[in-house]
């Protein structure tokens, strides 16, 4: 499918409940740029009489890896576990986010949505991956030159089935609206 954009990249903290899985303090990532989600397969092949007799295939998790123009500090504090600090710089009270050698950041679920074509007709298709642990991004700083480079973050994740009884992993919809993808990703983000 030809997927014309990214937009409405959102994380809840993944929460289960004795097997009920939901997700709390629901925050946007950050303005979308890109988002590549990758699932790890298990194969397990049989063989009998000099050939395949069986193959068995099984989703496992996965990798996503997504590109914003910026993370914004909850989405911070949500997936990385970075601790806020609030120092006091010449009479202002400035905040900053620390990083810690304990810290584990939280499972979370991300969603987001692109708009898509479909014999010729504008669709959305909104994506969801069940829970995922990310590690922050790699900072890289450089002089000013001639030219302009943007330099935005790009984070991945590793995710792996939820603790619900069918062990989901992913969840994806085509929808008509773009509304529709909004409230898809709404309503899986409870």
């Amino acid at each position: 499918m030809p997927y014309i954009g990214l937009r409405g990249m959102k994380v809840g903290k993944y929460v289960n409940t004795n097997g009920t899985v939901s997700y709390t303090d629901v925050t946007e990532v950050g303005d979308a740029i890109s988002a590549n989600m990758e699932l790890t397969i298990a194969e397990g092949v049989l063989w009998a009489e000099d050939g395949r007799a069986e193959v068995m295939r099984k989703a496992t998790g996965g990798n996503v890896t997504i590109g914003v123009k910026y993370i914004k500090d909850p989405a911070k504090k949500l997936m990385y576990g970075v601790e806020e600090k609030t120092r006091t710089v010449s009479n202002d009270q400035v905040k900053s986010l620390v990083t810690t050698a304990k810290q584990q950041g939280n499972y979370v679920g991300l969603g987001c949505y692109a708009p898509d074509v479909i014999d010729g007709v504008e669709k959305f298709t909104a994506f969801f991956v069940k829970k995922a642990k990310f590690s922050q991004p790699s900072v890289s700083l450089q002089t000013a030159n001639d030219s302009i480079t943007f330099g935005t973050p790009s984070t991945t994740g590793t995710f792996l089935p939820d603790d619900s009884t069918d062990r989901a992993i992913m969840e994806a919809v085509t929808v008509d609206t773009e509304a529709a993808a909004v409230a898809w990703i709404a309503a899986v983000l409870v």
